[in-house]
């Protein structure tokens, strides 16, 4: 089912490449030549990963794993802190979840922005107050901060960061399941990283191995987030026409490309407005997502739309098309809000009762050959089978003219 197929592909991206990343840690870790040889370079490696991150989300405009990098390089700083300076170590275990979970929260509002000026005062307020903390002997809330640490062990985390980090961890994991984007995921795999981390503090250079893959899962996501902002179209979340000429230009044997056009669809904004304009573009790119047959969906521009059928030809790829045109055709499409203006000048009327409306669409299909050797001679022809196809009456399916019947 599509709908399965799209959810194992999250849960890949999920764990890709946090939970590796963990795992080579650890695996390191365990064979002792790898980890005498490599312990040298865990300082470099560690803050070098962090920065990267840092450096390759603000280059992204990704304010929130800014912050999060440059809480996680603190919070490795203040491991390094002499041991007399133990409860400013508790302090930094307590802060950084609690840090990472609210710039998850917050809106993206960049970096060097009245937002990030003030994301950027509060962590210096932290770092002053976790110095100072330093200076305490006593006190509750250096006990409090202790609390459970001498029962088990000097190297244990005490019960305050525990609760820190699970708050956190939940709280994070609720935002990746709601709202499924990279930067979430990799804020989650990146706190649990620095928890790992922080219960081997006892273990010389362990931990700065640790918190150096938290680094590296930030610039991984970072850079496949800003990979999916220009590949992918913001409004309907398919893949661009950039992705589309990507992958045609490495496509290798027999393929067939649908040219998909909504019909009638500057009327329906003219009448509907822009708003039920995007709405309907939206839907119907929801529909080509989850077409079958190994398709490849992308949004072309405007209200059309491209399915690359790798492996197959286009009389194999018109049975898909033509039951995504009759599903399309069949759903029924649901206005929501206000309807919209007909002109600019025109005021939206007051919402009124929900209103069914019947989208089609009409689908051109080609295929490359020896004549159609090249990917734009490809889109050409399906191009000219879809002005075909609206000019049969639109709502259906026509092959290019190449293709035998």
């Amino acid at each position: 089912m599509p709908r399965n197929v799209a959810t194992l592909r999250w849960l890949a991206r999920l764990i890709t490449p946090g939970a590796w990343l963990l795992v080579a840690t650890w695996g390191l870790q365990q064979v002792e030549p790898a980890r005498l040889a490599v312990a040298p370079y865990a300082r470099f490696f560690c803050f070098g990963a962090v920065a990267a991150a840092g450096l390759i989300s603000w280059y992204y405009s990704q304010g929130r794993v800014v912050f999060s990098a440059l809480v996680l390089g603190l919070a490795v700083w203040g491991l390094t802190l002499p041991a007399s300076a133990d409860i400013s170590k508790l302090a930094a275990a307590f802060l950084l979840p609690l840090n990472i979970a609210l710039f998850a929260f917050l809106s993206e509002r960049g970096t060097v922005t009245p937002s990030g000026l003030m994301k950027l005062a509060l962590i210096s307020i932290e770092s002053i107050g976790v110095v100072m903390l330093g200076e305490l002997r006593g006190g509750r809330l250096a006990a409090l901060l202790r609390w459970g640490q001498d029962a088990a062990g000097p190297n244990s985390i005490p019960l305050a960061p525990q609760l820190s980090f699970a708050a956190a961890a939940l709280m994070l994991l609720g935002l990746v399941l709601f709202r499924r984007t990279r930067v979430e995921m990799g804020l989650l795999w990146a706190l649990v990283a620095a928890f790992v981390g922080l219960r081997h503090t006892g273990k010389a250079e362990e931990p700065l191995f640790y918190f150096g893959a938290a680094g590296l899962i930030l610039f991984y996501e970072a850079l496949e987030h800003g990979y999916e902002v220009a590949h992918r179209d913001e409004l309907t979340g398919l893949p661009g026409r950039r992705t589309l000429k990507e992958l045609m230009s490495h496509l290798g044997g027999r393929y067939a490309v649908a040219m998909c056009d909504v019909d009638h669809f500057k009327a329906f904004n003219d009448t509907y407005g822009h708003d039920a304009g995007d709405q309907v573009l939206k839907f119907v790119a929801s529909m080509i997502s989850r077409v079958r047959g190994g398709a490849r969906a992308f949004r072309y521009g405007g209200e059309e739309f491209t399915v690359v059928f790798p492996g197959r030809s286009a009389m194999e790829a018109q049975p898909f098309v033509e039951s995504l045109r009759q599903v399309i055709a069949a759903s029924g499409f649901r206005l929501r809000g206000p309807r919209g203006p007909k002109k600019e000048t025109e005021h939206a009327t007051e919402p009124g009762p929900a209103k069914s409306v019947t989208i089609t669409i009409s689908i051109g299909v080609a295929e490359n050959s020896s004549k159609l050797s090249t990917p734009e001679m490809v889109l050409e022809a399906a191009d000219g089978a879809l002005y075909r196809a609206k000019e049969s009456g639109r709502n259906c399916v026509r092959l290019a003219e190449s293709i035998p019947a």
